[in-house]
């Protein structure tokens, strides 16, 4: 039994916010001014802290003191789908699932008041074994949703907006590590995608989606070990790739714009498909368009021109933006059925949370005026005139 002190205090809560914050122990520690051993007794409820001590930590990490005694009540994350497993993204990793555990109970939480976008994926005939997926398959698979969510052979209008109507979460958040682009779960009610939003890259957004769309279609059987071992991660990455293309540029009618095989063509169609260049140079090349020896030149003539790192047009087009949780929680507050207040204190969360995954600053800070004040010290108030 945990040694005497605030009783119901959760272990897993500290856990949980500490990672969020990006925080070690050490510098937990350094913060709430509490032992960084105390702080392992906590986390691993073999100890109950004080009153005073719940009010440090939550003074340190940011969050209400009531967030510590809120059960877990959402299944933790369990096979995410991420872009990198390399060591260098695996502190931005900590903090991004932490973070995503808030959101899954924020869509819980909406979830109690709302019937959400029912999850709309037909029954593919998808492989058991991933490794046996070709390309013309994977081709087949993207058409076949294409057309099972009507969205014909013209460019898709939005990313976020077609995954959303067909019950699939969107959230964009930080990550931190540029190395991290997105990542996604496939789970019940309502699968995830996560993504990052420190590139404000409205065409690489794009593709990320789709990329995360191909786990979610091709890889939703695989078993979670499999995702630790590099050469078969690869070859899912690589699948998500090609089925990424495939679902943003469908061959025939991509075809039929690309007059040319050029960076010049590639270019004039990166508004019209809404897709990168370098997407089209991978998609050329997935389409036997251009040899391998072509399309090096092409990478090469790339940066040349320094496009590797920034495209033209990208600056042109802000990225698109999640609405699903923004609106059940703005629909909670207009329609009168929840206060901010009441929000903030169901989700134990500080407003600056919420905000985030909500994506508008500043919606949910309480207690906050654009009318102006006289100040305390003012003297003689002087009465505007009449004319």
């Amino acid at each position: 039994m945990p040694a005497v002190g605030v009783k119901n205090f959760i272990g897993e809560r500290l856990v949980q916010a500490k990672n969020a914050r990006g925080l070690s122990s050490v510098a937990l520690s350094d913060l709430a001014g509490i032992s960084s051993s105390s702080i392992s007794l906590y986390e691993a409820n073999k100890q109950n802290p004080k009153v005073e001590t719940v009010e440090s930590l939550a003074r340190a990490l940011n969050v209400p003191v009531n967030f510590f005694f809120k059960d877990i009540q959402v299944d933790r994350p369990g096979k995410l789908f991420y872009r990198s497993m390399a060591a260098a993204t695996k502190a931005s990793r900590v903090v991004s699932e932490a973070k995503y555990e808030w959101a899954l109970e924020t869509v819980d939480y909406l979830l109690t008041f709302f019937d959400l976008p029912k999850l709309n994926l037909p029954d593919q005939d998808v492989p058991e074994d991933f490794k046996s997926l070709d390309t013309n398959r994977i081709e087949c698979i993207a058409n076949e949703l294409r057309a099972y969510w009507n969205l014909g052979t013209s460019p898709v209008a939005s990313m976020t907006r077609t995954l959303e109507a067909n019950g699939i979460i969107v959230w964009r958040t930080k990550f931190g590590a540029e190395t991290q682009d997105a990542f996604s779960e496939y789970r019940t009610p309502h699968p995830f995608v996560i993504l990052s939003s420190d590139k404000q890259n409205y065409f690489r957004s794009r593709f990320d989606a789709a990329h995360e769309l191909g786990h979610l279609v091709l890889h939703r059987n695989v078993d979670r070990s499999t995702l630790n071992k590099s050469s078969d991660h690869k070859l899912m990455e690589s699948q998500a790739h090609l089925f990424a293309g495939a679902f943003l540029a469908p061959a025939e009618a991509y075809y039929r714009d690309l007059y040319a095989v050029s960076l010049d063509a590639f270019r004039a169609l990166k508004p019209r498909w809404n897709v990168s260049i370098a997407m089209q140079i991978m998609r050329a090349r997935h389409l036997g368009l251009v040899t391998e020896h072509e399309e090096r030149r092409l990478w090469i003539n790339m940066g040349r021109r320094k496009w590797r790192v920034s495209e033209p047009l990208d600056d042109s087009t802000e990225p698109e933006s999640p609405k699903l949780i923004k609106q059940g929680i703005k629909m909670l507050i207009e329609e009168g059925v929840k206060s901010r207040e009441q929000i903030l204190d169901d989700l134990s969360l500080h407003a600056n949370d919420v905000e985030n995954l909500i994506g508008e600053r500043g919606y949910l800070h309480l207690g906050t005026s654009s009318r102006p004040v006289f100040k305390a010290s003012a003297g003689k108030v002087v009465p505007f005139r009449k004319n």
